[in-house]
């Protein structure tokens, strides 16, 4: 009987030992994945603001971005590394050529980055699309410094809600733009779509 009673201790040791290892499991995992999601918050950020400074400088002396493409981003090796395009060189006409691998570019959340110019070249413009929502407040609220290079001219959440600043021509012409710098709660109500579904679209001079 003794023996009995000591097999059945052991049996609910184990067990309670096999619960606490997993909650000890569960609660390491949520961890690592509160501070992964914490560093993707700070890399697109930064991935933004170093994009913008590659297109910044590489068209500065042209004066328009009327020429701006990806290719050259790869090119000049220019851009955040963890979202460009790998570079592809080949020989044409006894000259190397290079541009990028493939016309892609995607965010840390996996979500599609674009880039283009106004038609009159006279702005650039950066989309990020695939963004969750809490993500798209935290880009649509950034405290652009302006001194960095091209200067943020307006922004455009999920293609409905504009922000421009109070004296730019857009602001006389669209009376229903919000001024910047974005309020947190107008940029909650414009980031409202589910999942990573939201899309803001930059413009610089």
């Amino acid at each position: 009987m003794i023996k009995s009673n000591e097999s059945g201790r052991t049996f609910v040791e184990v067990l309670a030992y096999i619960m606490v290892m997993v909650a000890v499991t569960v609660s390491l995992a949520a961890a690592v994945s509160r501070g992964y999601y914490k560093y993707e918050s700070s890399e697109v950020q930064l991935q933004l603001s170093d994009l913008k400074k590659a297109i910044s400088m590489r068209y500065a002396a042209d004066g328009n971005y009327m020429s701006l493409k990806l290719d050259d981003l790869c090119a000049d090796l220019a851009g955040p590394h963890s979202m460009m395009p790998r570079r592809k060189c080949e020989t044409q006409d006894g000259k190397e050529v290079c541009g990028c691998e493939t016309q892609g570019m995607y965010h840390v959340f996996d979500g599609k980055a674009e880039i283009g110019h106004t038609d009159d070249g006279l702005m650039f413009f950066i989309k990020f699309s695939g963004l969750p929502t809490d993500i798209c407040v935290q880009l649509a609220t950034k405290d652009w410094d302006l001194s960095e290079g091209s200067d943020l001219d307006h922004m455009i959440i999920n293609d409905t809600k504009t922000w421009s600043w109070q004296y730019s021509p857009l602001s006389e012409t669209d009376d229903d733009a919000y001024e910047l710098p974005a309020l947190v709660e107008d940029a909650l109500s414009a980031c409202s779509r589910d999942g990573y579904s939201n899309k803001i679209v930059w413009y610089f001079n």
